[in-house]
């Protein structure tokens, strides 16, 4: 009798195990090859997505007087930090955006994806933690000028919406750049970014808006850990069955 109750414990910690290591593995499954995000015109980007790191940028929408100039700028980095990784995602205008240039937006997603040239699947170590918007001016010009930054879960103008960072300049209400930094729920994968941005004083101009999404690492019990929880509790339902 303890023979089958031992043999029949040992085939289920076994079988929940494989399980977990079968889950890993499939989350690993090499993901389709992508352009590494380079600094590149932004009219590049529009046709191709690219990564960097663990991290998947697809153009969605774009509109804006001269959106299509081949001279827009766009730069995506990676940078590490003791509080986590920080992906940021800066748009260049070819020529400084005035009051003149009206409004501009731009409808991105980022996903967490597994990166091929590391040895851990990201899909199951990182996860996103905050992001904010901000923008760059030159000398005195920080004057009218707006972007809001609104991220949803699910789609663009969706019923997910995860949240708003706002940096305005300080004669419009504002308090400048960068915006406010909005905590992202966990277990979100994918984010739908839309960033409106425009200068509405005449004394204004806009050099470059920037994205900043900061992530941090989770952890994955070992399948060595699953086992020692199913033995305990395999044990002690020995001794319930035994009394």
């Amino acid at each position: 009798m303890i023979t089958n109750i031992s043999r029949q414990l040992t085939t289920g910690a076994l079988a929940i195990a494989t399980s977990v290591a079968a889950f890993g593995f499939a989350g690993a499954a090499p993901v389709q090859a992508q352009e590494e995000c380079l600094p590149q015109s932004f009219n590049n980007f529009k046709t191709n997505p690219c990564r960097k790191g663990d991290k998947l940028f697809t153009h969605i929408n774009s509109s804006g007087i001269g959106i299509n100039d081949p001279a827009n700028f766009l730069t995506i980095t990676e940078t590490v930090l003791p509080l986590g990784d920080l992906h940021t995602f800066t748009f260049t205008p070819a020529t400084p955006l005035l009051s003149s240039s009206g409004t501009y937006v731009i409808d991105y997603t980022i996903e967490i994806i597994d990166d091929p040239d590391t040895p851990d699947n990201e899909l199951l170590t990182k996860m996103f933690e905050a992001f904010s918007a901000g923008y760059t001016t030159t000398g005195q010009t920080d004057s009218g000028v707006s972007l809001n930054k609104t991220v949803w879960s699910d789609a663009f103008g969706g019923s997910s919406l995860v949240g708003t960072s706002e940096a305005k300049s300080l004669d419009i209400g504002g308090i400048g750049s960068p915006g406010l930094t909005v905590q992202v729920d966990p277990n979100i994968l994918k984010l739908y970014v839309r960033d409106t941005f425009f200068v509405s004083s005449v004394n204004g101009s806009l050099n470059s808006i920037t994205n900043d999404f900061r992530q941090k690492s989770i952890g994955v019990p070992e399948p060595s850990a699953i086992l020692g929880i199913l033995a305990v509790a395999g044990a002690g339902a020995f001794a319930r069955r035994k009394s």
